[in-house]
């Protein structure tokens, strides 16, 4: 477990790093995130007026899974474009490059039907995956969760492989999934690696509000919530970029064999070590 927790501050560290080069890259999820909050609002309306939710008859409405449907489709659309803009400013920048905001803007707009392609197959993966979770009850959710994981697990490369290798979205998917059948072990420690400082972070963030919440005071309580609430989103701004980053690196060394600039070898090479058998299957 410790080598683990300082393996994560490693590749925290170092990521950081990275993105202080290009402090720009925090416009590509600061960007993805209004525009999909636009989004959301904008869908509320016709999905509490039009689908039966707001009569409690949603479940029978077929027009409920069509709005929801596009909702995932235009969302996803949107959260792809931006990463595609952000993984390929990390990608120039890893190999010595100094990109800018519009290089990944160019990016993304020259890979719009593989983004509408991968955001399609994402909003039907969503949909799948929320109806499992509505119908199946407690197994459903479970069973949901453990897909869903599954899923964004075999599908981490994708972007990468789809812009640098120009391939369509079935066989990038296939890359991906390939790519992590070959390392999943330490890979799939290093992935959540960065989701793991992120949450001790977002922890952090509870202690001033149970403070507040213990004086009793509107005037206390209101300001640390505005606070917290900020602190929280520029911890999903951050967590977005530093994300992007890694996900590049870690391509950049499947592909070439040579670890990028700003990591040390043990954390991109550890990534890509086979897992090796222990126990009952050992051989």
């Amino acid at each position: 477990m410790g080598g683990t927790w300082n393996r994560s501050i490693q590749i925290f560290r170092e990521s950081l790093g990275v993105l202080r080069k290009d402090k720009e890259l925090v416009l590509f999820p600061i960007i993805s995130g209004i525009i999909t909050l636009v989004l959301t609002l904008s869908f509320i309306l016709p999905l509490a007026y039009f689908t039966g939710i707001k009569d409690g008859n949603w479940d029978n409405n077929p027009l409920y899974y069509v709005v929801i449907f596009l909702f995932y489709l235009v969302s996803y659309f949107v959260v792809i474009f931006f990463n595609t803009g952000l993984i390929a400013c990390a990608h120039i920048r890893l190999n010595g490059g100094d990109p800018s905001f519009g290089d990944g803007v160019r990016y993304a707009a020259a890979n719009l039907g593989k983004i509408a392609g991968w955001a399609l197959i994402s909003a039907t993966v969503g949909m799948v995956l929320q109806a499992i979770r509505e119908r199946g009850g407690i197994i459903g959710r479970i069973a949901a969760g453990i897909f869903g994981l599954a899923w964004n697990l075999l599908t981490f490369f994708v972007i990468p492989i789809m812009i640098f290798e120009n391939l369509g979205v079935i066989e990038s998917i296939k890359g991906s999934a390939a790519l992590f059948k070959k390392t999943w072990g330490e890979n799939v420690v290093l992935r959540f690696s960065l989701g793991l400082i992120m949450f001790v972070l977002g922890l952090a963030g509870i202690i001033p509000l149970l403070l507040a919440g213990l004086t009793k005071s509107v005037a206390v309580i209101i300001p640390v919530v505005a606070v917290v609430v900020l602190y929280w989103f520029a911890l999903g701004i951050l967590s977005a970029s530093l994300n992007g980053i890694f996900a590049a690196a870690l391509y950049n060394y499947a592909r070439t064999g040579v670890v990028p600039q700003g990591y040390s070898p043990g954390v991109i090479a550890g990534a890509f070590e086979p897992k090796t058998s222990r126990g009952l299957f050992s051989r």
